[in-house]
């Protein structure tokens, strides 16, 4: 491969302070400029990373919530995330390579990130938190255990064999889950 400033890949350019449906119309006009038009944009729900590429459905997808908190607070760092994940896709496509090893760098160098690393720390903010759905509780009593998110996936036949630690003898096979009330 070329050294990748030689090789520079030309994008449009990025709209400064640009609002979450300006950032997808960005990203959709990228991929279009970088021939990946078979690949798509979209947002997710995530707290832990700041972006993702999947290879096998091809999208290139941003945390709705950093994308929010960056926005304000550094919005060249939303720009480096979209072109980070591109480098990724690029790198598939063209090589067949995951990963964050020569390949991927030489197209962050060719988008104009020089030196990207793998990890980037991000903005501390508090994690929006889900209100519980589900709880897990005694059949008879109703006293509560713990409460969930997303509908377990223990079926009634398998929380018969299930017991409190410590409580074996008064839960043993008396434990349901069922739905909140709103």
């Amino acid at each position: 491969m070329p050294a990748a400033e030689e090789q520079r890949i030309p994008l449009p350019p990025y709209p400064a302070g640009a609002t979450p449906v300006e950032l997808e119309a960005y990203a959709t006009l990228c991929l279009a400029c970088l021939h990946l038009e078979d690949w798509h944009f979209g947002w997710d729900k995530t707290t832990r990373r700041l972006g993702c590429c999947k290879m096998q459905p091809r999208r290139i997808s941003l945390s709705r919530y950093y994308a929010e908190a960056y926005a304000t607070k550094d919005p060249e760092q939303l720009r480096r995330t979209l072109l980070h994940e591109l480098a990724h896709a690029l790198a598939w496509v063209h090589h067949g390579s995951r990963g964050h090893g020569p390949v991927w760098q030489y197209y962050c160098a060719a988008l104009g990130i020089p030196g990207e690393r793998a990890r980037v720390r991000g903005i501390e903010f508090e994690a929006p938190r889900r209100e519980p759905r589900f709880q897990l509780c005694h059949s008879e009593t109703g006293e509560i255990y713990r409460t969930y998110t997303r509908r377990p996936r223990r079926t009634a036949a398998s929380l018969r064999r299930c017991y409190i630690p410590g409580r074996k003898t008064e839960t043993l096979g008396k434990l349901i889950i069922k739905p909140i009330a709103p």
